[in-house]
């Protein structure tokens, strides 16, 4: 009986540390689903001034999925409309330091043609309470033959939702 106490209370004790890091950890994780504002900026770097503004809301899953929904369906500078929700993956880098990259399609209008993809890209940084995070992104646009016709930049803010 003795011997089983003994056996137990390390146990417990490694249950607990175990519960405290993974409570600790969930401040660290982007899980779960945000409210975004996006800024395209006219040029990458410091001199990149606000050129459009827009709504978006961002899914983080616990697989590391993004799932990212913008809240207009039109994008420049050619009359193109977004296709599709943009898809792709997440990854912790470290401490509040993630990254995201998702893709979407893309049609032209009024020909109702494939105009290609776009992919974005997010450095994020995540709030000391986890629950708003602002971020530094590329955007990379491809043509239908996949050739890469137009880059640009962005930032963003996230207050989470859930």
């Amino acid at each position: 009986m003795r011997t089983m106490r003994l056996t137990l209370l390390p146990i417990m004790v490694l249950a607990a540390l175990l519960t405290l890091t993974i409570e600790a950890s969930a401040f660290e994780s982007l899980e779960g689903v945000w409210d975004v504002h996006v800024t395209i900026l006219g040029a990458c770097g410091p001199s990149g001034i606000p050129v459009n503004e827009f709504p978006s809301m961002i899914t983080f899953t616990r697989d590391r999925k993004v799932i990212e929904v913008a809240g207009t369906p039109l994008l420049g500078p050619v009359p193109v409309l977004r296709l599709s929700p943009g898809l792709g993956t997440w990854q912790h880098r470290q401490g509040h330091h993630s990254t995201a990259a998702f893709t979407f399609f893309r049609v032209n209008v009024p020909a109702n043609t494939f105009a290609g993809t776009q992919t974005i890209t997010e450095d994020i940084e995540l709030s000391g309470d986890g629950n708003e995070f602002t971020a530094t992104g590329t955007s990379e646009v491809r043509d239908a033959g996949g050739n890469v016709i137009l880059t640009g930049c962005n930032t963003l803010t996230g207050n989470r939702i859930d």
